[in-house]
């Protein structure tokens, strides 16, 4: 019965351990669309083996984590910076590589936020209409 406490206890801890590791990852998940005739159109951001990788026409890369929001892509020696807005919620990303800045606005669940009042209309009226 001990072996069976001690051996639940550990699981729990590593379960733990890798659910710390990769959460803080989720909040850069996401599609990102910058601004047009950027070299870069959009790019994709998913984790892979508790790193970050960013998905893009030109190919796939992974970020190395260098500080709070903060990551460095080696393969155009570029600098990636997360920007928060004031709710802690990740809003855009920002290139610097070559000189230039890049900045990336992330698309999904924020843009809903903002639509709420038009989406609960459009309910309305759909269900007025028939």
């Amino acid at each position: 019965m001990k072996k069976l406490s001690l051996m639940l206890v550990v699981m729990l801890g590593i379960m733990t351990a890798v659910n710390a590791q990769t959460s803080p990852l989720k909040d850069y998940l996401g599609k990102y669309v910058f601004a047009a005739g950027s070299p870069l159109a959009e790019a994709m951001v998913e984790v892979e083996d508790t790193t970050l990788k960013v998905s893009t026409a030109m190919g796939s890369f992974m970020l190395d984590k260098k500080g709070v929001d903060t990551f460095y892509l080696a393969a155009y020696d570029a600098l990636v910076i997360f920007k928060r807005k004031s709710t802690n919620e990740v809003e855009s990303v920002s290139i610097a590589v070559q000189g230039m800045e890049l900045v990336g606005t992330k698309e999904g669940a924020a843009s809903l936020v903002g639509n709420k009042e038009e989406f609960q209309s459009e309910i309305l009226t759909e269900k007025y209409i028939y």
